[in-house]
């Protein structure tokens, strides 16, 4: 299923007909940007890790908490925060008189290229949306959590909190006005991910960022659109070995690839496992293999991938999982 999404709805003066909920738990799934071609354009939600974020409504202002992995590395100062961001501009935006605790349960590595900061803004812009019942459109949702990743990443960016929200694969058909495109992962489609264990700052995708190529010659431009268009078409018609061949980058990934020991070997021992397409997942230094399930068996994949960071010396955690679903509320009151 193809879907269109065109921002139209504006912010009013809101109006409180309902009593705001208390309490709201919301999870919201890992997510794999750029697929190789597609640079702040594509997306993927990933079945697991998750993030579980809780809101709790306080008389004023923000406070965070975070536990799980790695949660010493996240800063609980709110403008430091891609969660405290999001949610300083949702009180502020909608003059709403409250404050609000975050609790953010990490199950997503922070810094590792899977969407950790756009979960936690996710997952805010979700909740706060159905915890004070503004009745937001979800273009609005995504660009609102956007507004969350310049604390990671130094800019708005919509791809990881736009798959964060929606689930399955999006595509920012446009930043200006925001516009996104769903597409449905086809049901033979798995992934592995290897995580390597560097010693990894969680600002490390400003520098991944940094490294980006300025000017690009027309011919890198031109073979990368062919191939970004292919995984497109992939999605529409359910061809993952149309998508795994095409997730190649000339212009970024050449760039960050020297940021990632072992890169070359984790690609050419997953390949010869069976995969049909081998990238690094966002910003990295976690990589991800697509694999056609009736093609090839992912664990083996996984296994090669892990063999690939061993042989470079690097030691990597290693799993399969499947594309999946949107933010979703566990629990809400009153």
């Amino acid at each position: 299923m193809t879907t269109l999404i065109t921002i139209t709805c504006y912010s009013a003066s809101l109006v409180m007909e309902k009593m705001p909920l208390d309490y709201i738990t919301v999870k919201v799934p890992a997510t794999s940007a750029n697929m190789g071609p597609g640079f702040d354009v594509f997306a993927l939600a990933l079945e697991k890790p998750s993030d579980k974020v809780t809101l709790l409504r306080k008389p004023s202002g923000i406070k965070i908490e975070v536990t799980g992995i790695l949660a010493e590395t996240i800063s609980t100062v709110p403008e430091e925060n891609s969660a405290g961001i999001v949610a300083k501009q949702i009180l502020k935006k909608y003059d709403l008189s409250t404050g609000v605790l975050v609790r953010i349960e990490k199950g997503i590595i922070p810094g590792r290229g899977l969407g950790s900061s756009a979960a936690s803004a996710a997952a805010v812009a979700y909740g706060m949306n159905r915890m004070f019942d503004l009745d937001l459109c979800r273009e609005k949702l995504v660009w609102l959590a956007a507004k969350g990743e310049v604390a990671s990443a130094g800019s708005a960016h919509a791809d990881n909190v736009s798959a964060a929200i929606c689930g399955g694969f999006v595509i920012i058909r446009s930043y200006d006005p925001l516009e996104i495109v769903c597409l449905d992962a086809p049901e033979n489609m798995q992934l592995c991910v290897a995580v390597p264990e560097l010693n990894v700052p969680v600002s490390k995708t400003k520098k991944a960022r940094s490294v980006v190529p300025k000017h690009i010659p027309m011919e890198k431009h031109v073979w990368n659109l062919g191939k970004a268009a292919a995984i497109a078409a992939g999605f529409v018609l359910g061809d993952v070995d149309l998508i795994g061949k095409s997730m190649c980058d000339a212009i970024v990934e050449p760039a960050r690839a020297f940021l990632i020991p072992g890169y070359i070997q984790v690609k050419e021992k997953a390949f010869e496992a069976g995969a049909c397409g081998v990238t690094i997942s966002g910003a990295g230094p976690a990589m991800l293999a697509v694999v056609n399930s009736k093609r090839a068996d992912t664990q083996k994949v996984a296994d090669a991938m892990h063999e690939g960071f061993k042989s470079a010396g690097v030691r990597a955690e290693v799993f399969t999982t499947r594309p999946g679903k949107g933010a979703t509320v566990l629990e809400e009151r009153h």
